[in-house]
């Protein structure tokens, strides 16, 4: 350690420092937005992560890095915020950051094809401590340079596209590349530079048990930093969505991690462990990180897409009776409005088509228009005054509607239901000025389609009915 310290008093010397700045992370898998700004608040919930890791415990002043961070949604405005706190210290070396993040989602042409950008702003407090400098040669005019502390502002930029369970991204943490200048009694400038370095991400989600919401992804990271080689992190996650996780992670060329968590009711706690590889494995010890998560909301799972999973928790027939009463109420609800509309609109014809004696004119072209099956329960509405689950504008066409509700999560659990039942276009919407969750069973582009449609789904949902959005 001490010769270590001697060489980056001799690279002060030259007047700049390079190092890994970016710290090493086995878990960032759970909290990607510590990587790529453009994935804050890409979930439904908003999540606060706590980390810690201990690197190198066979070395004194070893890198101890901590983590505090908080993001969620603003799903009606396709936005993501977020807020960043982060302390590395590595014995004379100390640096704290304060970033906010921001990104915004880009609907591409569907909810399974999205286009997110993501900028994260704030302070970087480099602080170097001379004083606890370990050398021979007490004289050396750098020890004189005591303890000094300098803040500049950064910034990182990111870009991510997903589509279905794919994921790719890219970043560009310390964007701007700033010098950090100190005093310096020794003859020269002594500078510090935050490195420009890009990271790219490929990530793809495997189902596994798909009704247990249990899958496999494969992650990988590529880190390239300015006048450094090209390094790489290889992780493999098999994840239960509702029980926790297991993980192996390889950092190239410098350790081997394995990584379990749990989860319980929104609460997260990881741990990883890592062993390493390199050429000082025996000198330099293990690395180990502790992982503390809360999402705040609805505590049910999420799947890779930040959507709601199907609740697994097994159900007495009687709940299931009550449930599906339940279900039939609300949605009767919207029905008996759409028959009371028809049935208006069947008086007012009645009214102007009969003749003296009450009855119909024979000609046919006179006849009362009978209303076919979509128009005895159809609405009309514009795309302007709805919303998918993201907040997005949605398209326009005819939508089989199954349910209405006024809470977020019962709507979840009806779509995710009927999920199960093999309902897979099941979707929710809502009205954005009367902000009901409107479930439908799939949608359509011609009316004819629809009536066809509505038949099927009349055979188990009596009160479906057809939304119009023009």
């Amino acid at each position: 350690m001490k010769n270590s310290i001697i060489k980056f008093v001799l690279l002060l010397s030259t007047g700049s420092a390079f190092a890994q700045q970016m710290p090493l992370s086995s878990q960032y898998y759970n909290n990607q937005f510590v990587t790529n700004p453009a994935l804050t608040g890409t979930k439904d919930e908003v999540n606060a992560f706590l980390t810690h890791r201990s690197q190198w415990t066979g070395v004194s002043g070893a890198p101890q890095t901590s983590y505090l961070t908080v993001d969620g949604p603003i799903q009606a405005k396709n936005v993501g915020l977020g807020l960043n706190l982060n302390s590395d210290v590595t014995d004379i070396m100390s640096r704290m950051g304060a970033f906010v993040n921001y990104s915004y989602k880009l609907k591409l042409n569907d909810n399974d094809n999205n286009l997110f950008f993501g900028v994260a702003v704030g302070v970087i407090n480099n602080r170097i401590d001379f004083s606890k400098v370990v050398v021979r040669d007490m004289q050396d005019p750098y020890l004189s340079m005591g303890s000094q502390s300098r803040t500049v502002f950064s910034a990182d930029f990111g870009m991510a596209y997903r589509w279905k369970k794919l994921e790719i991204g890219a970043s560009v943490p310390q964007l701007f590349a700033n010098r950090i200048k100190y005093d310096s009694k020794a003859g020269k400038d002594a500078s510090y530079k935050l490195e420009r370095s890009y990271q790219g991400s490929l990530k793809y989600v495997i189902d596994i048990v798909k009704e247990k919401q249990i899958t496999v992804y494969p992650l990988v990271m590529v880190r390239y930093y300015e006048n450094s080689t090209i390094q790489y992190d290889g992780n493999l996650v098999l994840d239960w969505k509702k029980i926790g996780w297991i993980g192996a992670t390889y950092h190239s060329n410098n350790a081997v991690a394995v990584s379990a968590g749990v989860r319980f009711k929104g609460l997260s706690v990881g741990y990883a462990y890592d062993l390493g590889i390199n050429n000082v494995k025996s000198y330099v010890g293990s690395s180990s990180e502790l992982l503390l998560g809360f999402s705040f909301g609805n505590h049910a799972p999420k799947d890779a897409g930040g959507m709601t999973e199907v609740e697994e928790t097994p159900k007495k027939p009687s709940d299931l009776g009550y449930e599906e009463a339940l279900q039939t109420l609300k949605t009767k609800a919207d029905t008996n409005e759409a028959e009371l509309q028809r049935i208006k609109n069947e008086l007012a014809q009645m009214k102007t088509e009969r003749i003296g004696n009450g009855k119909f004119d024979e000609d046919p072209a006179k006849k009362p228009h009978e209303p076919n099956l979509t128009e005895n329960l159809m609405r009309t509405a514009t795309t302007n005054s709805f919303v998918d689950e993201t907040g997005l504008t949605i398209m326009g066409g005819y939508y089989i509607v199954i349910g209405s509700f006024n809470n977020k999560e019962n709507a979840n659990k009806f779509k995710n239901s009927n999920l199960i039942k093999g309902y897979n276009k099941t979707q929710i919407i809502q009205n954005s000025k009367t902000k009901t969750f409107y479930v439908f069973g799939t949608r359509l582009e011609k009316q004819s389609d629809a009536e066809t449609e509505l038949v099927k789904f009349k055979t188990e949902y009596k009160d479906a009915w057809v939304l119009k959005l023009e």
